[in-house]
């Protein structure tokens, strides 16, 4: 099997509290400081913390792709058949080309399910929304033009209610003819995105109980 023990490990899920505030003051500082003590603490005591709980989707398309590589890269041992429960430990008695056949086969099992688990994350999805920089692009003039929120476009009777708090309409690029056309498509685009991730996802599942008993080392 191959080893890189020596790997850097970039990704995961981070109990430390980011800083969103571009100039924070003292107190928030302090703030932040004293919940990411209390997550690490969490993690060290309980496995989980409670930052961990709040996204629990995120959080396991984050950490479990990189247990699953760090497995990977470091096991010494495959399994014979899905859940057999005792693994052939590689250099051990077989012949070479049996060991060698049967960590290949691991890997690519372990490859697949790090590979569709990833693929399901919207961050490392390899899927891009094609429309993405003329949507951007064409949000910015609907904004210039129309208002954040289309306010421009209210009519009178429109403008009386939410003076009186009776209503507040808000327009949208899809409301617009001249901007419809990208609205649609960036939507549209997004929806087959998000299919893509969710047949990934269940493929993932799918690889992941059939070899669940096998996950370990």
């Amino acid at each position: 099997m191959r080893r890189k023990e020596e790997k850097v490990m970039k990704r995961g899920y981070s109990c430390f509290v980011k800083k969103y505030k571009r100039h924070e003051k003292p107190i928030d500082v302090i703030d932040r400081w004293i919940r990411s003590i209390k997550y690490i603490y969490q993690r060290a005591k309980y496995g989980y913390c409670d930052s961990d709980t709040w996204s629990i989707d995120y959080w396991f398309l984050s950490v479990v792709p990189e247990m699953l590589e760090r497995l990977m890269e470091n096991t010494s041992s495959y399994p014979c058949t899905p859940g057999a429960g005792p693994h052939a430990i590689y250099g051990t008695g077989a012949p070479k080309d049996v060991d060698d056949e049967g960590a290949k086969a691991w890997e690519d099992v372990l490859s697949e399910m790090i590979f569709l688990f990833r693929e399901a994350n919207e961050e490392t999805c390899t899927k891009r929304n094609k429309y993405e920089a003329e949507y951007d692009s064409a949000m910015e003039k609907f904004e210039a033009k129309y208002g954040i929120f289309g306010e421009k476009l209210r009519t009178e009777k429109e403008k009386r209610d939410t003076l009186e708090h009776r209503g507040y309409r808000m327009y949208t690029m899809a409301d617009v003819p001249e901007f419809a056309y990208i609205d649609k498509n960036y939507y549209d685009e997004n929806r087959k995105i998000e299919e893509y991730r969710n047949e990934c996802k269940d493929k993932a599942f799918s690889l992941f109980s059939k070899w669940f008993w096998d996950l370990w080392d």
